[in-house]
């Protein structure tokens, strides 16, 4: 299967000559593969370039005279001297004024030639400079004027000029027929071009795959790519026509390749990528996220993701909008802080992007990310010490309930429980049968240390549907003639009837809701410092009221299970364990008699203190940017706040601002703005909605606008860089598990952008396509 992209190729004397034609801002231009022919600039028609179709087309543009152009001045005999407009004309005698549509100015050399004569004249050792070269000798000009355009030569060439235009604007040129040939063509492997792009861009999309086991036309097994291509071969006239000739051996050229599609895909690829990174300059300011993977591969995988605020957002609510926008799949080999942020680095200068401008980090709680000396963090930090940093709270949030489930070994024996029903109704297709005829809602996740919503999931199935999951497992001891899976279920229905583990099933059911909740919410794209400090000083309030009255609640929750499943109320005695004393003078222990209370203080009270102090201690971070910021998260409420106040904290926050004594705001005109603007907005506005008010002022308060984009810029969580790694594991399966990297990144742009991808221009795409890869058939 031949790949290769052709362009147009023209007979005369014997000889082929190559072109491209393409429009720019409406002017033709004629390029070669070596240097381009501007119609405009009779200085780039060599003779060796103009061919008979270039020469059509320059004559049927006419000669070009720009308007209101400035001549730059020349020193001839010690006087300087430039061309004029006034040449173009002619006075004669009787005072007529002539036109001398033949005279032509070339803007790039500053000389002057004959328009006709440059075009149809032979070589000849007489023939004026105005034919070859042209000329700048502006003090005898007016006497070459008068003298060429009295030669026979220009009589001539004008002569034919003037026919082979009447001849052009009458559609009755010599080759004609053949230019109307070459015309539909051109349109036909452009329309061609076109539907294969519209069939990788709708499968890019849908992240589908391309090839299939054979890559050759009507054949079983040969991926949708080529099926939707003979699909569209049933009903649409141009690939019917198209696959006609291929099956009829008519062309070797049939862009249905997988090195096409790459090519395509890449050039797609690129136009939403340089859309991209003109929204990331046009912001300025911008937070960089960063992840590693490992895919279906092996290979590690980084992920990095830009976040802005885009102040000329279109949409529909607001005009000012929290957009993080993917940029790379990178393939590294290692992942120390050194090589990730050199990595980093070097794609911002590929990208054009300048590191002065970012303004936040967000990475995961990993050494090599987070490290204070060696992680990425640190170095870009000591590169440009106004890229805040800030851990993603949605794995700190992970690594709190982690923390807490340790806490205690009755809570690791409880989720080991809930491990040990996953694994028992998971293994056999039998007893997972029996599970779903008893279960209809909810199925038995198990506790995953990396999908966090999957910790709500697995205790949810148990707490809404313990009797059907207790009359699951009583069929299956009934059933199974296994005697090790029989005395697994009536060990798992011991443990599961237990009055503890239903107050566990209780408490961590309630937990797990609320800090999902959270979690959710803190991975929204739109989330700011703002909105994040008020959800995790929400979830710390409800940890503290929880712990006074939560064990009453879960004990009322636990006896209504009880109830419905005939399950004795009462808390199991536990034998006492009298610790061996090393020294006579250690006193005796007095441990707790009563086994609710000693189940309450020993697990309870454990499992929510180590909560609340694990959110407290991860979340320092959060605490210190919320002492820098603040105070602009309502600025509406600053009305209240002292002025010595409110002027300290603008201090605070342009000496953070402030690198090499270039800041990015100014404290004083801070403070007086936010005097005034504290009085103007709502007490209850969000940064989003202030800055799309401030917005609408016309640059009524610049510093103010200035401080709200660092705050909103700043990235909460590195969930972006997680989402694109759902997207990586559809794309890069263990089916497409050997495309190249190139090729990945590309399909990921096309998915994860799909809203950018959808404005792609078919038609600047053909053109980069045309202007790489052709070779013999021209389609621009």
């Amino acid at each position: 299967m031949e790949d290769r992209v052709q362009d147009t190729t023209l007979l005369k004397d014997n000889k082929i000559e190559k072109y491209v034609l393409f429009s720019n801002n409406d002017e033709l231009v004629v390029s070669s593969k070596k240097k381009g022919i501007d119609i405009k600039d009779p200085a780039t028609w060599s003779a060796d370039k103009v061919t008979q179709q270039v020469k059509y087309e320059i004559v049927k543009y006419g000669p070009s005279r720009e308007k209101d152009i400035v001549y730059p001045l020349r020193l001839i005999d010690d006087s300087e001297r430039k061309f004029s407009n006034n040449y173009y004309y002619k006075k004669l005698s009787n005072g007529e004024i002539v036109n001398r549509k033949w005279l032509i100015y070339s803007v790039s050399i500053d000389k002057v030639f004959c328009f006709c004569c440059k075009l149809f004249s032979n070589s000849n050792s007489n023939i004026s400079t105005l034919a070859t070269e042209g000329t700048n000798d502006w003090k005898h000009l007016s006497e070459k004027l008068s003298l060429h355009e009295t030669s026979r030569s220009h009589i001539d060439n004008a002569h034919t000029w003037s026919e082979l235009k009447i001849r052009i604007c009458k559609k009755a040129t010599v080759d004609h027929n053949h230019q109307m040939i070459i015309k539909k063509e051109k349109q036909h492997w452009k329309d061609v071009i076109q539907r294969i792009i519209a069939v990788i861009h709708y499968l890019a999309k849908h992240h589908d795959a391309f090839r299939g086991s054979s890559d050759t036309l009507y054949t079983n097994n040969n991926g949708k790519f080529l099926g939707l291509i003979e699909m569209l071969g049933k009903f649409d006239p141009v690939i019917m026509k198209h696959l006609k000739r291929i099956t009829n051996n008519e062309t070797h050229v049939h862009y249905l390749g997988p090195r096409i599609q790459n090519n395509l895909i890449e050039s797609m690829a690129a136009e939403v990528k340089k859309e991209i990174i003109i929204k990331i300059k046009s912001a300025k300011y911008y937070a960089i996220i960063m992840d590693c993977t490992p895919d279906v591969n092996h290979e590690e995988q980084l992920s990095i993701i830009i976040r802005i605020v885009d102040m000329d957002s279109n949409n529909e609510i607001t005009d000012v909008e929290i957009n993080e926008y993917f940029m790379d799949f990178i393939n590294i080999q290692s992942t120390t802080g050194l090589n990730l942020s050199d990595i980093l680095i070097s794609k911002l200068k590929e990208y054009q992007i300048d590191l002065v401008g970012c303004r936040g980090q967000g990475y995961d709680n990993g050494a090599n990310m987070v490290g204070q000396y060696s992680g990425v963090q640190a170095r870009i930090l000591n590169q440009n010490p106004r890229a805040l940093f800030m851990p993603c709270a949605a794995h700190r949030l992970n690594l709190v309930l982690g923390d807490t489930a340790k806490s205690s070994t009755i809570a690791a024996n409880f989720f080991g429980t809930v491990e040990r029903l996953y694994t028992l109704f998971s293994a056999s297709t039998g007893r997972w049968n029996i599970f779903t005829s008893h279960c209809h809602r909810w199925t038995v996740k198990r506790w995953s240390e990396t999908r966090w919503e999957s910790r709500s999931n697995s205790i949810k199935a148990i707490r809404f549907q313990l009797k059907e999951i207790i009359e699951a497992l009583d069929e299956i001891a009934d059933t199974s003639k296994d005697c090790l899976i029989t005395s697994e279920t009536h060990s798992l229905i011991n443990e599961i009837s237990s009055f503890e583990f239903l107050i566990s099933l209780c408490v961590w059911h309630t937990v797990l809701q609320e800090i999902n909740i959270v979690s959710k919410s803190l991975q929204s794209p739109m989330m700011n410092l703002d909105i994040s400090t008020s959800l995790l000083n929400g979830l710390l309030v409800f940890l503290e009221e929880y712990r006074k009255n939560g064990f009453e609640t879960a004990k009322s929750e636990a006896n209504i299970l009880a109830e419905s499943l005939s399950i004795d109320a009462i808390f199991k005695q536990s034998r006492i364990r009298k610790k061996k004393k090393m020294f006579d003078y250690e006193a005796n222990d007095n441990p707790i008699q009563d086994p609710e209370y000693n189940f309450k203080c020993s697990y309870f009270l454990v499992v929510i203190d180590g909560a609340i102090e694990s959110v407290t201690k991860r979340f320092q971070q959060t605490n210190k940017f919320n002492e820098l910021f603040g105070f602009l998260y309502r600025i509406g409420k600053l009305r209240h706040v002292p002025q010595t106040e409110i002027l300290k904290h603008c201090m605070d926050l342009v000496l953070c601002l402030t690198v090499n004594e270039e800041s990015d705001i100014c404290g004083d005109e801070l403070y007086q703005e936010l005097i005034i603007c504290r009085n103007i907005v709502d007490e209850s506005a969000t940064p989003i909605e202030v800055l799309s008010f401030l917005k609408k002022t016309c640059g009524g308060f610049p510093n103010v606008c200035i401080a709200l984009r660092i705050l909103l810029t700043i990235p909460i969580t590195s969930a972006g860089a997680e989402r694109s790694f759902s997207k990586l594991k559809l794309i890069k399966n263990y089916l497409r598990n050997s495309m190249s990297q190139q090729r990945l990144t590309g399909l990921a742009t096309l998915v994860i952008e799909k809203d950018l991808s959808e404005k792609i221009n078919y038609e600047t795409i053909i053109q980069n396509f045309a202007a790489q890869k052709s070779r013999k058939i021209n389609f621009i």
